[in-house]
């Protein structure tokens, strides 16, 4: 369920994101047919080109990248500069974003499912909160705050998972996670 419905997620999301860039890309195309004199007399003038060092990705690019962060990390470091391009999306991207996507949320699954980690409802309230996340952003656009949320939940995410594996090795390697008992001092 948690691959299906994440990925299910992800397109819905590009698909909203990929509607939205062809609305704005439709009224930026009428007016460029529109001439307009402070625009010719503007480009007549001669100047030094200034490009921003840093262009900060779009709020909607960030919250679907980091719906499954791992991945969005992995996909933004081998595409960088991806929310920079004139297209309206990157296919290549997406399709490295879900390649890694894919699989954690089945490894994720796999450790629910075999009980490993009791994190099934947790889960599943992260994924509607992701999909409620979508709807909510359409509606207020509020995509920074649903990042933040994001983030701090795949920070839990790390958090939870360092203490279940130093648990689990503990209980591997026979070390005793319980309180040490102190040893009776000998009656005198």
């Amino acid at each position: 369920m948690l691959p299906a419905g994440h990925t299910l997620i992800d397109v819905l999301l590009l698909a909203a994101w990929m509607w939205h860039a062809a609305v704005l890309l439709k009224h930026v195309q009428a007016e460029r047919t529109q001439p307009r004199l402070l625009t010719s007399v503007a480009l007549l003038q001669e100047g030094i080109p200034w490009e921003p060092l840093y262009v900060p990705p779009p709020p909607k690019f960030v919250l679907l990248a980091s719906g499954t962060l791992p991945a969005g990390i992995v996909s933004t470091t081998v595409r960088p500069g991806t929310w920079k391009q004139r297209r309206i999306w990157d296919p290549l991207w997406l399709l490295i974003h879900e390649a890694v996507a894919i699989p954690l949320w089945f490894v994720i699954g796999m450790l629910i499912d075999t009980g490993r980690v009791h994190l099934g409802k947790v889960m599943s309230i992260y994924m509607a909160a992701r999909f409620g996340f979508g709807i909510l952003d359409a509606v207020f656009g509020l995509a920074q705050f649903f990042t933040l949320l994001q983030f701090l939940f795949w920070l839990w995410l790390t958090g939870y998972g360092f203490v279940h594996g130093v648990s689990w090795f503990a209980r591997k390697m026979g070390l005793r996670t319980g309180v040490r008992e102190v040893p009776a001092s000998p009656k005198t």
